[in-house]
């Protein structure tokens, strides 16, 4: 085997760690205008999901409710997902018992 030997170099140690740490950048889900057109949007496309669904149960179309239901359960996956992602209150730090 070869010899292979490794020395700790504290100036090289300290910069990796100071590039490891990169700043934390704006997140979109948690607020901004991005966040506020994703709601906008996710509500609308659930709405009309919903419509669909009805008019294609109304018209006795499966293809219109089956649409209708696959984009509003998904706008509504979405919207579960923005309202997790997003700021809400703080949790309590006890529980009363």
């Amino acid at each position: 085997m070869g010899d292979q030997t490794t020395t700790d170099l504290p100036d090289v140690a300290e910069e990796s760690v100071a590039a490891a740490a990169p700043e934390p950048a704006a997140d979109p889900v948690s607020g901004g205008a991005g966040a506020t057109v994703g709601r906008v949007l996710s509500w609308l496309v659930f709405a009309g999901g919903l419509g669909a669904a009805a008019f294609g149960i109304g018209t006795l179309h499966v293809v219109i409710s089956v649409i209708g239901l696959i984009l509003a359960c998904t706008a509504g996956l979405t919207l579960l997902k923005l309202r997790a992602d997003g700021p809400g209150p703080e949790p309590e730090a006890g529980i009363a018992g």
